[in-house]
């Protein structure tokens, strides 16, 4: 995997996840839900959505000694959005050094 596009500021798609640098130079590692209706998503839900996140993050990591390197010094933060198909994105929750901060009440 080239990570050519992380070093110059930009991000990029894998496995269905968006990475990139933010200007703080912390690694943002972007998901979506899997739910096309926004009123059945619960906070438990949201939070077994931001974990599969991690995971496939992990897994990303594992075959990339490069990325590894990269963001060895690094924070990551882990985001999960809802995609309102058409009318743009919108945050649901992220983790940051392990806390958890919701950009939606959700049930």
């Amino acid at each position: 995997m080239s990570i050519d596009f992380l070093r110059d500021g930009k991000s990029f798609k894998i496995d269905g996840l968006l990475l990139r640098l933010n200007e703080f130079a912390d690694v943002e590692v972007c998901g979506w839900s899997n739910f096309t209706i926004i009123e059945n998503i619960t906070k438990e839900i949201a939070l077994r959505e931001l974990t599969e996140i991690k995971s496939a993050f992990l897994e990303i990591l594992k075959g990339s000694p490069e990325l590894q390197i990269l963001i060895h010094d690094k924070a990551t933060i882990y985001k999960l959005f809802f995609d309102d198909y058409g009318k743009g994105s919108v945050g649901m929750c992220y983790e940051k050094d392990g806390v958890l901060t919701w950009g939606l009440s959700l049930k």
